[in-house]
């Protein structure tokens, strides 16, 4: 079975950037963050203007996807928890629902895999075929970044529905 990494489209420049992060979230809890931490939807205020373009997944500091991409990711995991997120840009008056995404993470990295000389990044992801068996969407546990990998499958629903600022990339399994 093939996979796909999910990341934001780096052609999209003008996208909102979210502030003061760590003042609603633990910076000790970002990398681990669970879906108890958070008991009510976060609000964060965003430096945007009136060009930026809300994207349908945003990855960092923490995964943060739109609607229309929520329910298309429910379709393949109906269990997977997901926390109200609201975006907001007070002087050009736009607010925007998002959702924290809450993947299971799975220790899924092949020795075959290239890190970075101090082991923080991973340069080139090759995902340990045994230990993804089965699943449909899931993070890396190794990678201290947000890295979420979804199957064939449900990487072709994401190419059909011409989602704004998404792109796969091909990741081998051994």
């Amino acid at each position: 079975m093939d996979y796909f990494l999910l990341k934001q489209d780096v052609r999209y420049t003008n996208v909102p950037m979210l502030k003061k992060v760590f003042e609603k979230i633990d910076p000790w809890k970002l990398y681990n963050l669970q879906p108890e931490d958070i008991v009510k939807p976060l609000m964060f205020n965003v430096r945007a203007d009136a060009e930026s373009i809300f994207i349908d997944y945003l990855e960092g500091p923490i995964p943060l996807i739109s609607n229309a991409l929520k329910s298309l990711i429910q379709t393949y995991v109906p269990e997977l928890p997901m926390k109200l997120t609201i975006l907001t840009q007070i002087e050009q008056k736009i607010q925007k629902n998002y959702y924290i995404p809450f993947v299971e993470r799975l220790v899924a990295v092949h020795p075959e895999s290239e890190w970075n000389l101090d082991q923080s990044v991973l340069k080139k992801l090759v995902l340990q075929a045994d230990a993804i068996r089965g699943h449909k969407i899931f993070r890396i546990q190794e990678s201290a970044i947000p890295m979420i990998i979804v199957r064939l499958d449900v990487a072709e629903s994401i190419l059909r529905r011409d989602y704004t600022g998404t792109t796969l990339e091909q990741v081998r399994a051994k």
